[in-house]
């Protein structure tokens, strides 16, 4: 594997990471704001914060290691699908700040 796909490998993985914890923050202060979850299945999840990021550690374990196994496949395939993984969280990250923005600043 090229040094810079490691790199890219790397940041990917840390921005996925970034991106959930990011995610479980904010849903806490969102719902201690007065927020709802809008996931059905997450509601019950998110009244736990501990319970909330180890839901997501064990998801992000799960899409690291499906990954994995699909860069042994096809080279490069992994990355994609980091990228596409990163790309949603990067959605519900704005989503969630419009949110806290909203009732926040209101």
């Amino acid at each position: 594997m090229q040094k810079a796909y490691q790199i890219m490998i790397g940041a990917l993985f840390a921005l996925l990471g970034g991106l959930l914890v990011l995610d479980v923050l904010l849903t806490t202060i969102i719902l201690r704001l007065g927020g709802f979850e809008m996931n059905p299945v997450m509601a019950w999840v998110v009244q736990n914060p501990c319970l909330h990021l180890g839901v997501k550690c064990a998801f992000a374990g799960f899409i690291i290691y499906v990954a994995g196994r699909a860069e042994e496949m096809k080279e490069y395939s992994g990355a994609i699908i980091l990228m596409a993984v990163c790309a949603f969280f990067m959605v519900v990250f704005v989503h969630n700040l419009a949110i806290f923005m909203g009732i926040f600043f209101s």
